[in-house]
């Protein structure tokens, strides 16, 4: 059975993480995710925050909304990898 994701804006379930990813598939979603929230984040502190704080409250608000979700997803993706690694860690039989 598939593994449904909570961090999308729907209360419905709309993105389910597939029983066929394995750990690496988990990984470099993470790996992926991760990096996008960091180049986000970068963007609103320091001299780049500068330009950050001149947008519109609107256009923070979403901006930050999106860097939240991406936040929750790789809050979902790791809880998945460590239950696929604590599932391979169980001896077989």
């Amino acid at each position: 059975m598939s593994t449904s994701m909570q961090f999308s804006a729907s209360p419905d379930t709309l993105y389910e993480l597939a029983d066929s990813a394995n750990a690496m598939v988990v990984t470099d979603q993470l790996t992926a995710r991760l990096a996008q929230l960091h180049a986000m984040l970068a963007a609103t502190h320091g001299n780049a925050g500068i330009t950050f704080r001149r947008l519109d409250h609107e256009h923070q608000e979403h901006y930050l909304w999106a860097c939240y979700m991406l936040a929750a997803e790789t809050r979902e993706l790791m809880t998945a990898l460590a239950e696929k690694q604590r599932l391979a860690a169980l001896p077989v039989g």
